[in-house]
């Protein structure tokens, strides 16, 4: 039997399809259980960089694995362009300004993607 599902061989984006997908099955989640139970959105803005922060070390892992060396670079590298494309986002769909707290997700997204990309290369063995 073979296998149908195409593989993604380019380590970052491979990390960024991983990233995207823990992001919305982590925020469709969280709607429902914010919908179906009596719990309030008080901590809405700690979980959605939680998620975030999870989903970036994910995807870096997915991408220093799928590199085999040089996880911090590819996994930062995907972490950059995940904080990038949010920003990006912003300015288009919410009219906002880059302005130094952008600089700043940017900066973390690349960080954290790099930790998970470090993860990633050690763990191939």
């Amino acid at each position: 039997m073979t296998n149908i599902t195409p593989k993604i061989t380019n380590p970052i984006l491979s990390g960024l399809v991983y990233t995207y997908a823990i992001v919305i099955i982590a925020s469709l989640f969280w709607a429902l259980l914010l919908y179906f139970t009596s719990l309030s959105d008080t901590n809405l803005s700690l979980f959605s960089y939680t998620i975030t922060a999870i989903s970036l070390l994910f995807g870096g892992f997915v991408s220093g694995k799928r590199a085999g060396s040089r996880g911090w670079y590819y996994g930062g590298i995907t972490g950059a362009i995940y904080g990038l494309i949010l920003a990006i986002i912003g300015f288009l769909g919410f009219d906002a300004s880059f302005n130094l707290r952008n600089l700043v997700l940017i900066i973390l997204a690349f960080l954290f993607g790099a930790l998970g990309g470090i993860f990633g290369v050690n763990s191939k063995k």
